[in-house]
């Protein structure tokens, strides 16, 4: 497995955002994180690439220890929910500059930088800076550089915020295309028509736990729901079923 979370908590001192989770991400699988709003998907992604540490549990990242190792970093491409960009830099300057923080030799890291511009539909603001750029223009320059180095496993936090559907499609694409390259994609989202369709599997959280994984048949049959019912059905009935027995 690529991804592996055990027994997770994690307080901020108000009681745990996380109880106790554990979920495993395949190697070829796009694995959706799902939970209503306060879930803890957020957190679990932020403990998964190491900017959180548990207070309890263990989670590998290509069978590293994290946060203690941190060796898996240069397999990984990460994109958080809101990224800070630095708004004084322009386009070309910022994706140069994360492609040498990704260990890229000089001309590698141009070329990828103009490789992933193109692919975002970024290249014509090059030399624009990062403060003049649409919210989904610079959505699409903070995917860019979340794959400058090609990586192997893609952890994606709310990644189609602001997003066209065409770069919504790319991104797509490009998700589909790390899995079935051998690699792994976490992506947590709240359009469940897009996991539907582009998920392998996936957890749902509620009250940062755990309370249905799988793929999507499995969890509409944990719904209760037959096939030709949605994973909006299905997320519904679980999260209020959920909510019913802890309340």
């Amino acid at each position: 497995m690529i991804i592996e979370v055990r027994d997770l908590w994690k307080d901020f001192g108000e009681g745990p955002v996380v109880r106790g989770l554990s979920f495993t991400v395949e190697a070829g699988e796009v694995h959706g994180l799902l939970g209503p709003n306060g879930a803890g998907k957020t957190t679990t992604v932020k403990c998964v690439v190491g900017l959180l540490r548990p207070d309890r549990g263990a989670i590998r990242v290509a069978g590293r220890e994290v946060p203690d190792d941190w060796t898996y970093k240069e397999l990984l491409g990460y994109l958080p929910e809101n990224p800070s960009l630095p708004e004084y830099l322009t386009v070309g300057e910022f994706l140069l500059l994360m492609g040498r923080l990704k260990g890229l030799e000089p001309r590698e890291a141009r070329d990828r930088a103009e490789e992933v511009a193109a692919l975002f539909g970024v290249e014509a603001h090059w030399e624009r800076l990062i403060h003049d750029l649409s919210k989904g223009t610079r959505q699409r320059v903070a995917f860019a550089a979340a794959v400058i180095n090609s990586p192997k496993i893609l952890v994606l936090d709310e990644p189609f915020n602001g997003l066209d559907p065409e770069a919504q499609r790319v991104a797509k694409v490009l998700m589909r295309e790390t899995a079935k390259a051998g690699g792994a994609v976490l992506v947590s989202t709240h359009l469940l028509d897009s996991v539907e369709r582009l998920c392998d599997r996936a957890t749902i959280l509620s009250s940062g736990r755990a309370v249905a994984s799988g793929t999507i048949s499995e969890i509409l049959r944990r719904a209760g729901l037959d096939e030709g019912s949605t994973l909006e059905e299905a997320f519904i009935n679980i999260v209020r079923g959920s909510r019913g027995r802890t309340g």
